[in-house]
């Protein structure tokens, strides 16, 4: 797995992380900060994706479903 993809994950989780803790503690602040982690992390996944599908030929480099 790309290392980009492995950030993008590791993002996500701590996202995760923030929201749920904000959500729990009534921390507004750090619950948004939670759900932009989220976001990012899952553009930059996404994004590694895209990149690996285009390197490798694919006919709908969009499609998560291509080999």
């Amino acid at each position: 797995m790309d290392e980009e993809k492995v950030d993008g994950v590791k993002e996500q989780l701590k996202g995760v992380a923030d929201f749920a803790v904000g959500k729990s503690t009534g921390n507004k602040d750090r619950e948004l900060r939670g759900k932009v982690e989220i976001t990012n992390g899952s553009n930059k996944k996404d994004r590694t994706d895209w990149q690996n599908n285009v390197r490798k030929g694919a006919d709908d480099p969009d499609n998560p479903s291509n080999k």
